[in-house]
């Protein structure tokens, strides 16, 4: 129902800096899907949407850039505006739009010795409850609770991996 596309520049990269690695949500499926981008506390797992990085060596498979631990749990609270409804075919950046946030791990990854990397990125919304897609602080009542909830009730619950992005850098 959602495919995720990760995309990076052509032919080797210099070293000492980061590759512009973008990503792509798609609705392949026959039904509109509400979703939501990165947000605060998505990348390093604290919060849903999961938005999970990862680089590895290409030869080898060491991790060799990842999220780090949250230095605070408390994250901003999910607005209304942070869901969006995607229509079969269509696509967004999910670090692009109200409230997203930059893969930061994608962003900072600069490698100083030369080699194939391996980039990867998984989604999931697999919550086990639905507040968990609320927040840390700051969260609504009542009838704004409601609304968000309602909303996070019409995001499919999946995890779904990007193809791997192979760069290489010299």
């Amino acid at each position: 129902m959602l495919d995720l596309v990760l995309y990076g520049p052509q032919g080797p990269q210099p070293l000492g800096g980061s590759a512009p690695v973008r990503a792509e949500v798609r609705n392949s499926g026959e039904r509109a899907v509400w979703i939501a981008g990165v947000l605060d506390g998505s990348e390093d797992g604290i919060r849903f949407p999961h938005y999970l990085p990862a680089v590895t060596l290409a030869d080898g498979g060491r991790t060799v850039a990842r999220p780090g631990p949250a230095e605070d749990p408390l994250v901003g609270p999910l607005r209304a505006g942070h869901l969006l409804r995607l229509a079969p075919g269509e696509s967004f950046d999910p670090t692009a739009g109200a409230g997203c946030l930059p893969l930061t791990t994608f962003a900072a990854f600069a490698p100083e010795a030369p080699g194939r990397y391996r980039y990867t990125l998984t989604l999931s919304t697999e919550a086990g409850r639905p507040e968990e897609w609320l927040g840390g602080f700051g969260l609504p009542s009542g009838a704004e609770r409601e609304e968000l909830l309602d909303l996070v009730a019409r995001v499919p619950r999946i995890t779904v991996s990007a193809a791997p992005l192979i760069l290489e850098f010299r």
